[in-house]
């Protein structure tokens, strides 16, 4: 039997100007929330942040030379946090620190990791959002299954809740110990929260086969989609969630991972709370007026006898 279908009728789940009305709709909505974050890029709730596993940081310096310069994303980025940096504590940080407005804080491989070359971990911060003032080094730590470099920010810009920022750039090696690594992590990141209250605490990096949300369950993971291959190695974790929108760029050079750019998506408390609306009640002028004879006839003579001191 051949089923005759009426020409007039639209399917209700095949409408192509519906379903173009629909697209057309994600990128508008896509755009004008892309265009308030980057109105927004030094005042930003949570800092925005291009986390990148470079795989040598030295041979990529035109790259990020050229993002900085031609992208206004990636100038107006306030952290550039790179994984496998590939640096040695013979590399001054000068030699590597982008023209403009960005200081370098980078922690090498050393001996203590068991091997000489590859690993590290670098952060590059926009001196626009925070000078070097306001920076402390709260870790610089490197072993056989963690690197792992911490710095607490005091931006120009925080909302009420926050006094501070840590950043927590992190490379967990393929070949490490997972376990061990997660629980250097652990108690690291324990160590912060205790002494700093009221900071917000970010965690980004390499995390190979690790997930941090197993020695820190109330972290959020914000990086969904695969960084490498068809694998999400490349992580971010907050305490709160939908804190970041977190969409891919092209990588750097030949490395093999994408550059991710982690957008604020985080609503300070203040836009969170309802308005709360209360009553007041006025007084009417026949209440005033009232009011008024009654203190006019009061003797206040009688409040000056009883007392030496009026």
């Amino acid at each position: 039997m051949i089923g005759v279908c009426n020409p007039g009728h639209k399917m209700a789940d095949g409408d192509p100007e519906g379903e173009q009305r629909t697209r057309q709709e994600e990128k508008a909505s896509r755009e004008a929330s892309w265009n308030r974050l980057r109105a927004q890029a030094l005042r930003a709730p949570l800092p925005s942040i291009l986390l990148a596993n470079v795989q040598s940081l030295d041979n990529k310096l035109d790259n990020l030379q050229a993002r900085i310069k031609f992208q206004r994303d990636s100038r107006d980025c306030n952290l550039l946090c790179f994984t496998e940096s590939w640096l040695n504590p013979a590399v001054p940080s000068h030699t590597i620190q982008p023209a403009g407005f960005f200081s370098v804080y980078h922690r090498d491989r050393t001996a203590d990791s068991g091997k000489s070359r590859g690993g590290g971990v670098c952060v590059m911060v926009n001196n626009r959002w925070c000078n070097n003032a306001n920076v402390i080094t709260l870790a610089r730590s490197c072993s056989p299954n963690l690197e792992l470099l911490a710095l607490k920010f005091r931006p120009f810009y925080l909302p009420r809740e926050f006094i501070s920022v840590i950043i927590n750039t992190v490379y967990i090696p393929s070949q490490a110990n997972m376990d061990t690594a997660l629980w250097e992590l652990h108690e690291a990141l324990t160590q912060f929260q205790a002494q700093h209250r009221d900071a917000v605490l970010i965690v980004v990096g390499d995390f190979n086969s690790a997930n941090l949300k197993r020695a820190v369950p109330k972290l959020y993971q914000h990086i969904t989609f695969p960084t490498r291959g068809n694998r999400t190695l490349d992580h971010c974790y907050t305490p709160y969630k939908d804190s970041y929108k977190a969409p891919a760029h092209p990588p750097f050079g030949k490395s093999d991972h994408a550059a991710i750019f982690l957008l604020p998506k985080y609503k300070q408390r203040l836009k969170r709370e309802a308005p709360v609306q209360r009553e007041v009640a006025r007084w009417t002028d026949q209440s005033v007026d009232a009011l008024q004879d009654n203190l006019d006839d009061a003797d206040w003579d009688m409040f000056r006898r009883s007392t030496d001191d009026v």
